[in-house]
Order: structure tokens, then C-alpha cells, then sequence
């Protein structure tokens, strides 16, 4: 199999902090030029069972993944055909692996904490994730290097514009980067948007408002 364009950190509606459609992502990977997404929701694989089905006849292939939020921070599951019902990281992993899935460390200094141990057990860290910072994303290259790990770039896609952000060809068996085709890290209003969607979620309009109306004072400002 030829290697594929992939952006492998894509979240769809059913994540807390996410409007993006099944439609609408299949839409925009396309437009991007990739061959290849990983649907990575917060904490289920609806979403990347639903896209599957909008690129089932497609050159557009979908991975169903997820992001479960753990006592430790974020870890990722690729290739799973069920839900994820731990939160403990250790027990997560097992059962990522107990379904035949790969397991990813995603953005390992953003929100975690035991990051040494976590990086001893994953399959592959993430690297290079578009809504880090670059200095978050050397300190998780050089965990990669430390720990002999193969890395994995995505955008961490939140909104439409984000999609295709990063592009790496891969190796399709074994999800290993060949090449880095494009990676850009999303800017600050494509970050304070999905930050406003998730407050709207949660229904909490006067956190909401207070943080628009404050933004809004700050650009007058300066």
C-alpha cells in the first residue's frame, strides 16, 4: 500500500469542545489533500465511527480513535472497534492494547503529569500537535528520543480551518512518519473558539460573555 497524507488528531461534535460534522470533516480532509484522518474524540469512538461511514466508498480513509482523559492526563487509542471504559492510564492502555488498538501519548507536556513512566508504555508520542507550543513540542521529541519511540504529528483539530493544519505521509501498516508535508500550529482565535464552544456546551453563557467581552476590551486596548 502506497503511504498515505495523514492528519492523525482530528475531533468531531461529539467531543465537548468541538461543532465539526461527520460531513464536514470528510469535506475539509479532502479540500486539504489527505488521504488519511484519525478521528481522536474526547473520550469515545462516535465520532470516528460515524466519519467512517461518509468515507467508506472514498480514497478518504478513517481511523477510529479516541482521547480519554485519565488521572494523569490525555491518552490517545487508534485502530479500536469499542468504547474505552477506564480512566486509570495504566488500565486504559491495557485496554486500548486488549481490542488489538495502538496506543498514543498526545501532547505529553500539555495537562499531564508521571510523563516519564506514561512514555515507557505507549506505542508511539505524539510529537509535533498544532495547539501546543513549540517549546511543548521539543521537550515531547526529545521524550521520543529518550524512550526510542516512534512519533506521530496531528493538528488537533477543533474547527474547520484546523483540519489538514499538519500533514505527514506515513507508512499505513504501521502508522510510522515518513515525511513532514505541512504543520502549522493554530492560531489564538481558532484555540479561544473551541474554548467558546465548550463553555456554550456546558451552558455557561455568563463565563462566556465575561471572556468575549474581555477579548473584546483587549483589542481596543491595544
Amino acid at each position: 500500500m502506497d503511504n498515505l497524507i495523514a492528519d492523525l488528531h482530528i475531533h468531531s461534535h461529539y467531543s465537548h469542545d468541538s461543532l465539526l460534522s461527520p460531513r464536514k470533516i470528510v469535506q475539509c480532509a479532502k479540500a486539504s489533500g489527505l488521504t488519511c484522518i484519525a478521528i481522536t474524540d474526547h473520550n469515545t469512538i462516535r465520532g470516528g465511527m460515524e466519519v467512517r461511514k461518509y468515507t467508506k466508498d472514498t480514497s478518504l480513509e478513517t481511523i477510529i480513535g479516541t482521547e480519554i482523559r485519565t488521572d494523569c492526563g490525555d491518552i490517545m487509542g487508534l485502530e479500536l472497534s469499542r468504547e474505552i471504559q477506564s480512566t486509570g492510564w495504566a488500565d486504559v492502555i491495557q485496554e486500548i492494547r486488549d481490542q488489538g488498538g495502538v496506543v498514543v501519548f498526545p501532547h505529553p507536556y500539555r495537562d499531564h503529569t508521571n510523563v516519564e513512566e506514561i512514555a515507557g508504555h505507549v506505542d508511539f508520542i505524539e510529537c509535533w500537535n498544532a495547539r501546543s507550543t513549540p517549546e511543548q513540542n521539543q521537550l515531547a521529541h526529545d521524550l521520543a528520543g529518550r524512550f526510542s519511540k516512534p512519533v506521530i504529528l496531528g493538528s488537533d483539530a477543533h474547527v474547520a480551518s484546523e483540519i489538514g493544519a499538519v500533514r505527514a505521509s506515513i507508512d499505513r501498516p504501521t502508522l510510522r512518519c515518513t515525511k513532514i508535508i505541512t504543520r502549522r500550529y493554530s492560531t489564538e482565535k481558532e484555540i479561544q473558539m473551541s474554548r467558546a464552544v465548550s463553555l456554550a456546551k456546558q451552558g455557561k453563557w455568563g463565563t462566556l460573555l465575561s471572556s468575549g467581552l474581555a477579548a473584546i476590551g483587549r483589542k481596543f486596548k491595544n
